[in-house]
């Protein structure tokens, strides 16, 4: 069964991916690397897997169950999750598509 896995706290298309490896039991399903914080695979139904994904010093080490009815799966690394009110994300220019902006400041308030 094809089914899609969404990685949150990456980057995009191959900037700060996830290098991801599903097992089941002993037999590795799936070794290879995200693209865009998402992954296509084929596996079994009804099966439990066994996830390790890493990406820059993060790591999830996670099972989970692929049933018959979904065909996408997410998951989220730590630095998805904001604590103390501190978000970190990508800012791209939409005349440069291709180019991140690496540095500035970008500052927010109310109306």
């Amino acid at each position: 069964m094809n089914i899609l896995l969404r990685f949150y706290g990456l980057g995009i298309k191959d900037i700060m991916q996830a290098n991801i490896k599903i097992m089941n039991d002993c037999d590795v399903a799936f070794d290879g690397v995200t693209y865009n914080g998402q992954v296509a695979v084929c596996l079994k139904p009804c099966c439990v897997y066994t996830l390790y994904a890493y990406s820059y010093g993060e790591e999830i080490n996670i099972y989970f169950y692929v049933d018959n009815k979904r065909d996408c799966y997410y998951f989220y690394f730590p630095r998805s999750i904001y604590s103390n009110r501190v978000i970190t994300f990508l800012l791209m220019d939409f005349n440069y598509p291709d180019l991140l902006i690496e540095r500035g400041n970008l500052i927010l308030w109310k109306k």
